[in-house]
């Protein structure tokens, strides 16, 4: 009888710390929408090494860009 105590208290605490973390989750709202002063015109190709996939990256924000991944692997620029 106690073993089957001791997993309705642990189901009852995996529910409560999902519903916890889902209404965190919610609160929170989406990130900010980038500042449009800061995004850049570029022309940057990629080529994914697995299946060969092109992909042109035509805008960014700031700076750097960072490699995108495809087929779980990051991307080289063509």
């Amino acid at each position: 009888m106690t073993s089957v105590l001791l997993v309705a208290i642990v189901i009852g605490i995996g529910i409560l710390a999902a519903t916890f973390w889902s209404v965190r989750f919610i609160a929170t709202g989406p990130p900010p929408e980038p500042d449009l002063e800061d995004i850049l015109d570029v022309d940057v190709p990629y080529v994914c090494t697995v299946c060969g996939l092109s992909l042109t990256v035509t805008e960014a924000h700031g700076g750097e860009i960072p490699s995108p991944r495809h087929c779980r692997e990051d991307m080289l620029r063509a």
